[in-house]
């Protein structure tokens, strides 16, 4: 028992010294806002109350979720999904991405279909249908609103250090349909993993999850 203590101990300890090593070098941890319109932009991927792992080393590419300033207010996050790069011609119809004349359709429902997602505004639950869409070599989940109205189409061809982002809720947005494209260096900071969700380390559902 005593040998078997010893090395759980060395392997903590290990595992401790490797968190810190990250955290100091590459990896922040991040807490997402209580902030209506932000959550509900991040659905399905993530929530208000969620604890992230934040990568801030390295390029950005397509598909990427990353953390970026609002550009509107400074004391604000937007997260969005890196969809067109400088001279890329993005086009967005009722929340389908077109990138340079190629349609990203849908491939298949997510594992839980059906999700509800507090209204922006006024909170009151909004039932939303959850699919895939495969991207930049994986894929992630987006959201739409099953009783939303269409939106005009949307068309940007992305100037020089910029990047245009689509949030992963395709009707509840606040990405480049709302304030454009924004400096891309502004949008280093990659979210890649929950640690856990706001109902707490306990909550097996929302507990070390990778961010597609």
């Amino acid at each position: 028992m005593r040998k078997f203590l010893k090395g759980l101990a060395w392997v903590v300890g290990t595992l401790a010294v490797l968190a810190i090593v990250a955290r100091l070098t590459f990896i922040r941890v991040w807490t997402v806002p209580d902030d209506r319109a932000l959550s509900a932009s991040l659905a399905p991927s993530l929530a208000s109350g969620d604890i992230v792992l934040v990568l801030y080393r390295g390029e950005r590419s397509i598909g990427d979720l990353v953390r970026c300033p609002d550009p509107e207010d400074a004391q604000r996050w937007v997260v969005g999904r890196i969809v067109g790069q400088q001279g890329d011609k993005v086009e967005v119809q009722n929340g389908m991405l077109v990138l340079n004349g190629k349609r990203y359709d849908v491939s298949e429902a997510c594992s839980e279909q059906r999700l509800t997602v507090p209204h922006p505004t006024d909170g009151h639950p909004v039932e939303h249908v959850c699919t895939r869409v495969e991207l930049g070599g994986g894929w992630h989940a987006e959201a739409r609103a099953g009783t939303a109205s269409p939106e005009p189409p949307r068309e940007h061809t992305v100037g020089p250090g910029r990047v245009y982002l689509l949030s992963d809720n395709r009707t509840y947005h606040d990405d480049s349909r709302d304030f454009g494209a924004i400096p891309a260096d502004s949008c280093k900071e990659q979210i890649v993993f929950r640690l856990w969700g706001k109902d707490g380390f306990f909550a097996d559902k929302h507990r070390f999850a990778a961010i597609h």
